[in-house]
This record gives C-alpha cells, structure tokens and sequence, in this order.
C-alpha cells in the first residue's frame, strides 16, 4: 500500500535528522507523486523543519521528558503533528490527531500511540500555557525559540544587525519564498513565456527589477508543462540571476564557470552569450555534472563544456575572460528555501569554508586573461565567507580592484 503524504513526510523529517538533504528526499519522492500530494508534501516538511525549535518548545509542556530524548520516529511524529495543528488551517484538529495516532499504533505500538494521543490532543485543546524567554532579558533564547533558529546565529546576527532587524530576518527565513523563473531568451521573450504558461493554467508575473524573469505564485503543475518540457525556462531566484548581471559575459567570450552544478548560472551565462563562445563548467563531482548536461540539453544549449575536476586544480592552463566562483559556503543567506541547513550548520563550518573559498579565489586569479573579471558569489550573509575573503585576496593581489 502507497504511504501517504504525512507518512512520506516523517519518513524524511527522520532521515534529515540524520543528515540527509530535505531537497534530495522531497525531489526523490515528487515524480512518484499527484500534484497535490506532492505539494502537501513539501509543505509538510519544509514546514515542520522551519519550525523545529519552536515546535520542540511546545512538546516539552506536554511530554513527561524532552523531546530530544525521545525516540527520532516518535519526536518527528510529533513535531509534524504539531505543525499541522498550527499551520494546517483546512484540515480539522481531531482529523490531524486521528491520523498521527493511526501511525503511531502501526509503526510503534499501542503504548506510543496512547502517548501521542494524549500529547496531541492536549495541545489541540491548549491544555497547558506554553510560555516564552522574555525579549528583553533573554533576546537570544527568544528569538531562538519563538523564530526557530539555532542560537549560535542568532548570537552573531544579534550582534551584527541588532534586536529588531535580527527579528524581521528570520521573519524572512521562516517565509516560504516565492517561486520564480527565468526566461530562455535564446527560445522566447518573457512575454511570450508569460502568455504560453497562461495557456497551461500557470500565473504567472512580472518582477520590474528583472524583466527577463516571472514570479510563479502557485507553482503546482508547473514542470509537467509543454512549456517546461520544450526548454522555454528555467528555475532561478532573483539573487542567483543577479550575480549573473553582475559578470556581464559577452557573446563569443570564454567563460570559466568553477563550481557550476546543478547549471543554473551555467545556462544563464549561455543564453547570455547568445549561445556562442566556450563555457567550461567545472564541479568535483561526475553525477552533478550529469545534471548540468541535462539541463543545457533541455534549453537547447550548445557552447557548454563539463570538466570534472577539484577547481583547486584545474587540469588546464587555460585563460578566461570572465570568471564565476560562486563558491561553496554556508547558505545562512537562503535559509527560506533551505530550512534544514539552519540545523545542518555549526560555527566551525563556517570557518572551514571560508579557507576553501580563500583557496578557490586565489586559484581562479591564475586563469584569468589579462583586464578580466572575477566574480565572487556566495548565498551566506557571513562576513567570513564574504568581506573578509575579498579583504584578503585584494590585499595579496594589488594588481586587482575592486568594481
């Protein structure tokens, strides 16, 4: 028999808290799935793992003893639970419990589901106050439980950015972005785009800072489109489409793009450059290429080259125009589209990054023709992974300046 949605979703809420991706699961699961389970699915846990911290905070009123000291499919059972308590509006509280206990009872015995049972309902009544650390006297376990994020972060950004723009940040992060996309200008303009997505039942509009790209509402049934299929666009926020603009390739340019899977900067930089000159996409893994490969393939892209390889050490002595090292790194700036890396990262993480991002801006310098240019991205807010990187290489490479 099929799971469904909320059993998939403990499922992966599990084996995230082993150390498994969110994305990866969710897109293993979305091609076996109806629309409209797949989008339950992805509220569910993206949802649940958003919320964790605050989630937890509540069980710990109502279970005999924490809830990190609970079994992980029971813990997770719960967390879920209580999210949809909260969160799921159309779906009555009794129906949220019956279930969650249904699951309890066959995947943990009768005794776990009494537990569960009594846990759930006590909270879907409000049985017991559940109380918050107080803003002023502890600002940093109340941001951290009430906005649900580590309190290592909520250290730094509280000491960076203040009280309330700390608050409205992670105001952000718990917000499910809008989704968005990019046209293929090489197959249609965006208003061509807008009109044949119209045509698929898909809304879309427009966003005045990036002609060349819609914001899609709702999303659902948006890649089982002809548009999709036929390459007319690609999935891509407004951040990663501007540190395109910001390297500005030329047509008939050679372009180094040093960290390139899954493509989405790739095939950006290609339709850029009319599809002409050379772009090599580097990434130290086969299989992610594959993806860059599959992705050019479907917008009918021609002048892309992969190179697996460590871009530490490039097998070529090649020279560029232009050069992209949107480099690995923390991604606490896109916490709203990842909310599992806020649990996934730890301050030395950031640390050890910001060595290998050092590494890899020195080593792009040695590829880059004379009068280039070096772009630098990265999706984190930390001034490690950011400033100090760039601070350090202008310092051992006076020849370069800052545009």
């Amino acid at each position: 028999m099929a799971q469904t949605p909320r059993q998939l979703a403990l499922d992966i809420l599990c084996r995230v808290e082993d150390g498994a991706y969110a994305n990866h699961l969710l897109d293993a699961q979305r091609k076996k799935l109806l629309a409209k389970d797949r989008d339950l699915l992805q509220h569910l846990v993206l949802g649940t793992l958003t919320w964790l911290q605050k989630l937890d905070h509540i069980l710990n009123v109502y279970l005999p003893k924490p809830v990190k000291k609970q079994k992980s499919a029971l813990r997770n059972l719960l967390r879920l639970s209580v999210y949809q308590l909260h969160h799921l509006d159309r779906v009555p509280s009794y129906a949220i419990v019956n279930e969650s206990v249904s699951i309890a009872h066959k995947t943990q015995g009768i005794h776990i589901s009494k537990l569960v049972n009594a846990v759930l309902r006590g909270i879907a009544e409000n049985r017991k106050p559940v109380t918050y650390p107080d803003a002023q006297k502890q600002p940093i376990e109340h941001l951290a439980i009430t906005q649900s994020h580590p309190h290592w972060i909520i250290e730094r950004w509280l000491d960076r950015y203040g009280f309330e723009n700390t608050q409205k940040l992670c105001q952000i992060n718990n917000t499910k972005p809008t989704l968005t996309i990019r046209t293929n200008t090489l197959k249609n303009t965006p208003q061509e785009l807008q009109t044949q997505l119209a045509q698929e039942n898909i809304h879309t509009e427009t966003i005045d800072q990036h002609p060349q790209m819609l914001a899609v509402p709702h999303p659902s049934g948006l890649f089982q489109t002809k548009t999709f299929q036929k390459g007319l666009f690609s999935v891509q926020g407004v951040g990663a489409a501007s540190v395109i603009d910001l390297l500005a390739p030329q047509p008939n340019e050679t372009i180094l793009d040093m960290c390139s899977a899954p493509g989405g900067k790739t095939t950006a930089i290609a339709e850029k450059k009319q599809n002409t000159g050379t772009i090599t996409a580097v990434d130290l893994y086969a299989n992610r290429l594959k993806i860059v490969r599959q992705n050019a393939k479907r917008l009918h892209i021609t002048n892309i080259h992969t190179l697996t390889a460590d871009a530490n050490q490039l097998p070529t002595a090649q020279k560029f125009d232009r050069i992209l090292l949107d480099a690995p790194c923390s991604t606490l700036g896109i916490l709203n589209h990842h909310p599992d890396m806020r649990w996934h990262r730890y301050l030395q993480d950031i640390r050890t990054l910001a060595k290998q991002q050092q590494s890899l801006l020195t080593h792009a310098a040695t590829h880059l023709k004379p009068n280039g240019t070096i772009v630098y991205s990265t999706c984190t807010l930390e001034p490690e992974e950011n400033e100090h990187i760039i601070q350090t290489f202008l310092t051992n490479h006076p020849q370069y300046h800052l545009d």
